[in-house]
C-alpha cells in the first residue's frame, strides 16, 4: 500500500465514525512503516487515535504499541 493509499484509508476510517476502523487503518500503516520507514507526518495517524472517543477513553493508544 502506498503512502497516498494509507492517507486515504485513514481519512475514510475517520469519516466512518467507527473507532475500530481508525485503529485498523493505523495498525496497517504501522505494520508497513516498520518494514520500511515511518513518514515525516506519522503524527497524523497518532492524532487520529488521540481524537477517538471522549478524552481519556482512547488517548493511551500509541502507534508503536499497535504491532
Amino acid at each position: 500500500m502506498t503512502y497516498s493509499q494509507q492517507k486515504a484509508a485513514l481519512t475514510r476510517a475517520i469519516k466512518s465514525d467507527d473507532p475500530n476502523d481508525v485503529i485498523v487503518a493505523c495498525t496497517k500503516a504501522v505494520e508497513q512503516w516498520n518494514k520500511t520507514y515511518w513518514p515525516d507526518d506519522w503524527s497524523r495517524w497518532q492524532r487520529a487515535l488521540d481524537d477517538l472517543g471522549p478524552l481519556g477513553q482512547w488517548h493511551h493508544i500509541l502507534l508503536e504499541d499497535l504491532v
